[in-house]
């Protein structure tokens, strides 16, 4: 099924050299926006979002955040809790990629405060 889509505010520069680019590799305009937003949700999709619900969601990890510990996950699994960053981040090396939150970080909105961590 494909529908009829519009896109609106689009930079006329950057059009033109997707219109160039598409026609190089003999495919549509349309073909090449379907292959980049297909990337694009392919790279917003993962570890990211499920470290976000396991620290959301895990009973551990809410009950360590409520008592102002620094609750860890990376690979999508909840590490654990600590009571410094300092020890988290410790704890997340040899992970891909890790999501601390914390009540003692700085918010200006949302109810949690996070910092998202690439460790290698």
């Amino acid at each position: 099924m494909t529908a009829k889509v519009m896109i609106k505010n689009m930079d006329e520069q950057l059009y033109r050299m997707l219109k160039a680019k598409a026609a190089l590799m003999g495919i549509s305009v349309s073909e090449a926006i379907q292959q980049a937003i297909s990337l694009w949700l392919n790279l917003t999709e993962g570890i990211y979002d499920y470290n976000y619900i396991v620290l959301k969601t895990n009973p551990e990890a809410l009950k360590a955040y409520k008592e102002g510990k620094y609750v860890l996950a990376c690979d999508g699994e909840f590490i654990g809790a600590f009571d410094s960053e300092k020890e988290a981040i410790e704890m997340g090396k040899g992970h891909k990629k890790c999501m601390l939150g914390s009540k003692n970080y700085e918010q200006e909105v949302g109810e949690w405060g996070w910092s998202s961590i690439a460790l290698e």
